[in-house]
């Protein structure tokens, strides 16, 4: 009985320590980024001259599913949020060209929740695209060291 403890505990240890999956990232993108941005906009009156907000957004993880580290330890996945605007389909094919590839870039941390996106050369905190004051991101974050890659989780 003892060494099944032992066994249990020490699989508990290792999956907690498990690199993030895709999964989790999409998860941590569309309810620290996604779902903040769409209240946003739905807030902005429909007279009103910003630009209309898309019909529908899809993220992909562009890691295959390899997290990478950056100089202080923080494990992060990149990912892009396609964009689809217009009248039609509520879901278009993913294959169809209407699709506006790139209209976010950014990379996630998923152990903390923290979503930085990419404007010109440097990343910002996620929470400036929704209209929050946030601090500028470190020079580290979002930067892979040379070389490191977390093993896939499967």
């Amino acid at each position: 009985m003892k060494r099944f403890l032992v066994l249990s505990c020490l699989m508990l240890a290792s999956l907690a320590s498990a690199s993030p999956s895709e999964a989790e990232a999409k998860e941590v993108i569309a309810k620290q980024l996604l779902a903040k941005l769409t209240a946003k906009e739905e807030r902005t009156s429909k007279f009103s001259r910003a630009y209309i907000p898309p019909q529908v957004r899809r993220v992909r993880v562009t890691d295959d599913a390899v997290a990478k580290v950056d100089a202080k330890g923080g494990e992060f996945m990149t990912f892009a949020v396609d964009a689809h605007h217009g009248f039609g389909d509520d879901e278009p094919k993913a294959d169809s060209k209407d699709w506006r590839k790139d209209a976010i870039v950014g990379c996630v941390y998923v152990a903390t929740g923290e979503v930085y996106v990419k404007r010109k050369d440097a990343f910002i905190p996620g929470a400036q695209l929704y209209g929050k004051k946030a601090p500028a991101a470190a020079e580290h974050v979002c930067v892979a060291k040379a070389g490191e890659q977390v093993a896939a989780a499967k």
